[in-house]
């Protein structure tokens, strides 16, 4: 891509293998300068009352985040949720991916998290796998889900990928677009993709379907 480069901090490090840190990781290949927020090998260890916030985030397009975060441990959930108050005073997006935890009975706990903090959400990624889990328990039918979130939680765009069908859905105020993705391309790899062309292309209803498509035109 041409032009600066995208800057995204990561609630995450790299080799993290959490959802947040492998997109992070994916935006790094497209050409996006990353800032991994967590430094330590254990995601328990670290404190997160020596991150300067500010710094961080004052000059970022995106801040990348999991719902998996408030599960973690006390050091990490606060972490969480102070990453998401400093990006929305400094500016910054949040992207926010929601996918299923490890432990899966915790779906709910993950998703009650990000419900509490929806309106700090820039952009919403619900992964293929997390959707019916998600439907179900906003008693929503899946299909009408993007949409139901978008419009309730005022959240600007609501996305998923559905990596067996290569399409992608992405609800925006404008409408929804669905497009297919070629070559066999995962989830991480194109919400990166999707992230590095949105402060580019701009957020109108157009100019959203070709970031979507950015990485395969």
């Amino acid at each position: 891509m041409e032009g600066m480069p995208i800057r995204i901090a990561g609630l995450g490090r790299i080799g993290g293998g959490d959802v947040a840190s492998s997109v992070a990781e994916e935006a790094i290949g497209i050409g996006a300068e990353v800032d991994f927020i967590i430094e330590s090998d254990q995601y328990d260890e670290f404190d997160q009352g020596l991150i300067d916030w500010r710094t961080v985030l004052g000059n970022k397009h995106w801040l990348v985040l999991s719902s998996d975060g408030p599960l973690i441990g006390d050091s990490m959930k606060s972490a969480w949720g102070s990453s998401l108050t400093f990006a929305e005073l400094e500016g910054c997006k949040s992207a926010m991916i929601v996918g299923v935890p490890d432990e899966v009975g915790r779906l709910e706990e993950a998703w009650g998290s990000v419900i509490d903090r929806i309106r700090q959400v820039n952009l919403l990624f619900i992964s293929n796998e997390a959707l019916e889990g998600v439907a179900n328990i906003e008693e929503t039918p899946t299909k009408l889900l993007l949409d139901e979130i978008r419009e309730r939680g005022a959240v600007p765009i609501v996305c998923t990928f559905d990596p067996t069908e290569g399409v992608a859905e992405v609800s925006h105020s404008m409408g929804r677009d669905v497009i297919e993705v070629e070559g066999g391309m995962g989830p991480e790899r194109w919400l990166a993709g999707f992230l590095c062309a949105l402060p580019k292309s701009g957020y109108g209803a157009s100019a959203v379907a070709i970031a979507a498509m950015s990485l395969f035109e």
